[in-house]
């Protein structure tokens, strides 16, 4: 695994600890937090080398996790697992049905009888997510986290925006991307890439599919980017209206000040949203 970023908590023995994880299919993230106020102690992101197999890259995170002092040292109040595996599909409340969430996510994907499906209410809408995860992981997470919450990002993240804004988050190589237009969902869906210029192509499409024209179009970015990167220089090609995510209401340990809250925006909106 490569380490992207690695800002370990100094507290205060005595100041109460959360932890939020989010794991997906080539990275992960640690996210620690105090309450009352709300404020970033440490952040931890990690990414997975590419097309490693999954019975490895299991193995890398179950040791990586053991062995991290800073996820043993502390004694958290509670332990949040979001899994972000891309492994999901969005389905209207009313057409879903649960003895099918199985069929649904073996269509839709390569059938693999060692993964475990899910389904969950999306935050504030009438749609279920329905996802796997890898099921020795997931029994893993669970003996070692037996008091933490599982839940898929996903489901906190299909916000309604009146404002007709793409979110993007950015992952280590690939993008998640939701899009409301006038209160409806239109699009969720995950994107691989391995250069800039698949992402450009990825949002210009979108922005074809829904009639808008790229400089009109309001693109809000989270994840690993900033203005002076080659992604960065490459969207602002075609997409002038581009805003970085705000994290409000949190405050920033001293150790993390100079690094951007967009980098890890999604990870606070989701502590939010489980706390």
């Amino acid at each position: 695994m490569n380490i992207a970023f690695k800002i370990e908590p100094s507290v205060d023995k005595n100041i109460e600890l959360h932890l939020l994880t989010e794991v997906g299919d080539e990275d992960i993230s640690f996210l620690i937090f105090s309450k009352t106020p709300f404020k970033i102690e440490g952040f931890c992101s990690l990414n997975f080398e590419k097309n490693i197999e999954p019975k490895n890259y299991h193995t890398e995170v179950k040791k990586y996790m053991v062995e991290a002092t800073f996820l043993q040292d502390a004694n958290f109040s509670s332990i949040t697992i979001c899994y972000n595996f891309s492994t999901s599909t969005l389905v209207p409340l009313q057409y879903f049905i649960e003895n099918e969430k199985q069929q649904i996510i073996d269509k839709l994907f390569v059938p693999d009888i060692t993964r475990i499906c899910f389904q969950e209410l999306c935050l504030g809408q009438n749609i279920k997510n329905v996802y796997s995860v890898p099921g020795a992981f997931h029994n893993w997470l669970i003996e070692k986290y037996p008091s933490g919450k599982f839940a898929h990002s996903t489901s906190c993240q299909i916000v309604n925006n009146s404002a007709s804004t793409l979110n993007c988050i950015i992952y280590s190589s690939s993008i998640k991307l939701v899009f409301f237009r006038e209160g409806q969902l239109q699009i969720f869906q995950y994107f691989n890439y391995n250069k800039p210029l698949d992402i450009c192509y990825h949002l210009l499409n979108v922005a074809e599919r829904f009639d808008i024209a790229p400089v009109d179009f309001k693109l809000t970015l989270s994840g690993m980017v900033d203005v002076s990167s080659s992604l960065y220089q490459e969207l602002y090609k075609y997409f002038l209206k581009i805003d970085f995510a705000e994290t409000t209401d949190v405050i920033v340990s001293e150790v993390l000040e100079e690094l951007p809250t967009h980098f890890y925006h999604h990870l606070t909106a989701l502590a939010h949203a489980h706390n």
